[in-house]
């Protein structure tokens, strides 16, 4: 039994393909095209991927920076409170007195070229220091009276409130980042 189907004069099931019919398989453009699909697909995975890891690299740093400096803010404000006296007082350093002889001091150095904040114990004559914070780029302490004027005398009854202020910055995957400053205003309870 023969049949016409599409001007095709070949019997059902006999197996063979009219001629002019493609027999299926790529051809060099098909691939090329595939292949240059494939790659733009990977370069823009690749830098989405970099793009992703530095963000996450910079986000982690802010955060560590951050979680740094409020750590060095709150054991400042807590000591600076319970000190007994301010007994010496410039722009980079601050030196309490803890007892009526005059035996604990503690006092806060900021290093320019360290660039750190460090945390100074004397205690009978032996020193402990502790790194508060590393990467400050700058950092301040100002002075005010009981009326809040600035001033720069420890005598009794002068420099009440001490204020702190800095900058850190970190480097993440070769690139640095800068968290807002921190400031602080510190009263200290025990000063006349």
């Amino acid at each position: 039994m023969f049949m016409r189907i599409n001007n095709n004069p070949y019997k059902i099931g006999d197996g063979r393909r009219a001629s002019g019919v493609r027999s299926g398989g790529w051809v060099l453009t098909e691939t090329m095209f595939a292949i240059g699909i494939g790659i733009t697909f990977l370069v823009a995975l690749m830098g989405i991927f970099v793009t992703s890891s530095l963000s996450f690299a910079g986000v982690g740093n802010y955060i560590n920076m951050d979680r740094r400096s409020r750590n060095a803010l709150d054991q400042m404000t807590q000591r600076i409170r319970s000190a007994k006296v301010l007994t010496s007082f410039n722009s980079a350093t601050l030196v309490f007195n803890y007892d009526a002889a005059g035996t604990t001091n503690l006092a806060y150095r900021y290093n320019a070229s360290s660039r750190q904040v460090t945390e100074e114990w004397t205690v009978a004559g032996a020193t402990t220091t502790n790194t508060l914070l590393t990467g400050c780029d700058s950092c301040a302490f100002s002075l005010y009276d009981h009326d809040l004027a600035p001033t720069t005398d420890v005598s009794a009854g002068q420099g009440k409130v001490i204020s702190i202020a800095w900058n850190c910055s970190g480097t993440a995957l070769t690139r640095t980042n800068t968290e807002y400053m921190q400031q602080s205003q510190i009263v200290i309870r025990n000063q006349p």
